[in-house]
């Protein structure tokens, strides 16, 4: 019995050895170009995206045809009128069914789009916009419903 605790002990210590040196050989300890400015961007976006107010009216939503409405406005609760912007959903778990749609302004901040979810489940409806010609992406998610 001692000899078997001996020789699985030898194993595992001889997987994470080979483990760490692969490790150590492989990994250059960089994880992404230029840090601190990738901070600050994500800084800039992120105070970007808290001067926005994205909000889905819809109270249920259902498999198939919707037609999703949702408003957007500034921090001091003001309608934005006309932004460009993308309107998209997304499934949380693959980008297999990411799809784009059309909106419709509809006033004081509201828009409409005709919307086809193929499936039940959570999605995220995703606005993605230019802030002082930066791209912000801003999400909800909702849940739909099977009918």
């Amino acid at each position: 019995m001692k000899a078997l605790v001996i020789i699985v002990t030898i194993i595992s210590l001889s997987a994470v050895i080979g483990s760490l040196i692969v490790g150590t050989a492989v990994f250059d300890g960089k994880v992404i170009d230029k840090p601190y400015e990738t901070g600050l961007a994500y800084d800039e976006i992120e105070n970007a995206k808290r001067e926005l107010r994205f909000d889905v009216l819809n109270k249920e939503l259902k498999k198939g045809r919707n037609e999703v409405f949702f408003t957007l406005r500034d921090h001091l609760d003001r309608p934005i009128a006309d932004p460009q912007m993308v309107f998209m959903i997304s499934r949380p778990s693959t980008t297999r069914y990411d799809r784009e749609f059309q909106y419709y302004y509809a006033g004081e901040g509201r828009y409409r789009a005709e919307v086809y979810f193929p499936l039940h489940g959570y999605w995220d409806i995703r606005l993605k916009l230019l802030k002082d010609w930066k791209p912000v992406i801003i999400e909800k998610r909702v849940y739909v419903n099977m009918r």
